[in-house]
């Protein structure tokens, strides 16, 4: 094998490493936004040179620095989605804040700013609108903040719900309690949701841009991030930029939350419960209701306990002498940290659809219905010979042979365990099974920024 030169080994992996991060910006969901504007005076002319600094409303670090250009405009790029101040100053103008720019994944944010002549001393300050109207691309989209992810009902804080708020969506949703793709009954959950009327495995779904749809099905997806960890989603629905058009229908693309200068948590349960639900039709016309009756004759209701809970915190972290933070606390922090911690017990005891056979009380005796040919098997399914030793129905096996030691094992550990059939004839067993059902899930988010020009971000997640 020939040996690589030195001049060849560094070249060879910056090319490996410009594949690999090409491949993975074609693979990857865009998970930023941008600021664009410009900058004039009062007259309407373009005001050259003006410094433009884009600071995060959440961790008052300054993001990024702009100027404007001879037509007075400047843009910012691959900003993360948060809220934003953005500060323009230029000689001889009076300086301009803009507060609560906020920017959405995908979203390039218009801020348009006219200069008032004066000292830089002079502060105007401005209130940004919270929603303005996406001129800059044609793709038609919905955005789902985290707040509103948090804020508006769901009765199992199962986020896929939310997309169906999106104009032309049309869905056939269950009751989509269990996350994963399939549930403790062996069933696929589903996603029956249609976008602008394509087929439900035309949807792609992303976390933090990268691809969790199922790509054996198309209608499961592989990561459900809590509600409480979701920083927003976006739901696009036609006119795909390049990074986006994988699928034919929907692009549903989900970004995490991260933490900010100050510390915060929550904490909540969501309970589920029989004793506060009224019971089913079927359940009360049923002359013999499969839990009984209570003591006023009512039919007794399906048990079912349903506990959600869960935590999360967030906040800086000082590491000593990394970037601009942990030198001393009251210098701030390049550091943030994200928690979350959700846990589901699930108990409810669904009637079992498909009835199982299994022998009665009598047989697991070795007493049988029918009469019973002990002799030889051969000699008495290939007619050789008749069947001399018989075992007439109702009659104990034991009383004619000896029952083998490990069918004996078998009666008594598995067959003696289960209850009777419930239908004498067919022998069949319908009975109330317990389900069981444990989800815990912890994501665990840590950014960065060395500078105004580069930051990283890592995301666990464990389910």
């Amino acid at each position: 094998m020939k040996q690589l030169s030195r001049t060849t080994l560094p070249i060879l992996l910056v090319t490996i490493a410009v594949l690999l991060s090409l491949s993975a910006v074609a693979s990857a969901q865009e998970i930023t936004g941008s600021i664009i504007g410009t900058v004039k005076d009062v007259n309407g002319s373009a005001i050259k040179g003006a410094t433009v600094t884009i600071t995060d409303a959440a961790t008052k670090q300054v993001t990024r620095n702009a100027t404007t250009d001879d037509d007075g405009s400047f843009s910012a790029r691959d900003l993360p989605v948060s809220s934003y101040t953005v500060t323009v100053e230029a000689p001889n103008f009076k300086r301009h804040v803009e507060n609560n720019v906020h920017v959405d994944v995908g979203h390039r944010r218009p801020v348009d700013v006219t200069l008032e002549v004066g000292s830089v001393a002079e502060v105007v300050t401005v209130e940004s609108s919270p929603l303005t109207v996406e001129l800059a691309t044609p793709t038609v989209s919905t955005t789902i903040s985290g707040e509103q992810a948090r804020e508006l009902s769901l009765n199992n804080r199962n986020w896929v719900q939310l997309i169906t708020l999106a104009p032309g969506v049309s869905n056939d949703l269950a009751d989509q309690v269990y996350v994963g793709t399939t549930n403790p009954a062996g069933q696929a959950n589903t996603i029956n949701i249609s976008v602008n009327g394509a087929r439900s495995a035309q949807n792609t779904y992303t976390v933090d841009g990268s691809d969790v749809t199922d790509r054996g099905s198309n209608i499961t997806i592989q990561a459900y991030p809590s509600v409480d960890s979701i920083a927003e989603f976006k739901v696009l629905r036609s006119l795909f930029a390049a990074e986006s058009g994988r699928s034919g229908g929907g692009q549903i693309n989900v970004v995490t939350r991260g933490g900010g200068e100050q510390f915060h948590g929550s904490f909540y349960e969501f309970v589920r419960n029989d004793k506060l639900n009224a019971n089913d039709f079927i359940s009360n016309r049923n002359p013999n209701p499969p839990f009984g009756r209570e003591s006023n004759g009512k039919a007794k209701r399906t048990p079912f306990r349903y506990n959600d809970y869960g935590l999360t915190l967030s906040g800086p972290v000082w590491v000593p002498f990394f970037g601009e933070g942990g030198k001393s606390f009251g210098k701030a922090s390049r550091t943030y940290f994200f928690f979350s911690e959700e846990q589901r017990k699930d108990r409810r005891y669904p009637l079992l659809t498909a009835p199982a056979g299994v022998p009665d009380l009598n047989m697991r005796q070795g007493i049988f219905p029918i009469d019973i040919c002990l002799s030889a098997f051969t000699a008495a399914t290939t007619g050789a010979a008749p069947c001399t030793n018989v075992l007439p129905a109702g009659t104990p096996l034991a009383s004619k042979v000896a029952i083998n030691p490990v069918a004996q094992q078998y009666l008594s550990f598995i067959y003696n365990k289960l209850p009777a059939p419930t239908d004498a004839v067919t022998r069949a067993l319908v009975y109330p099974a317990r389900g069981v059902f444990d989800f815990r899930q912890e994501i665990f988010r840590v950014d960065h920024g060395f500078s105004d020009k580069l930051s990283v971000y890592y995301r666990y997640e464990n389910d």
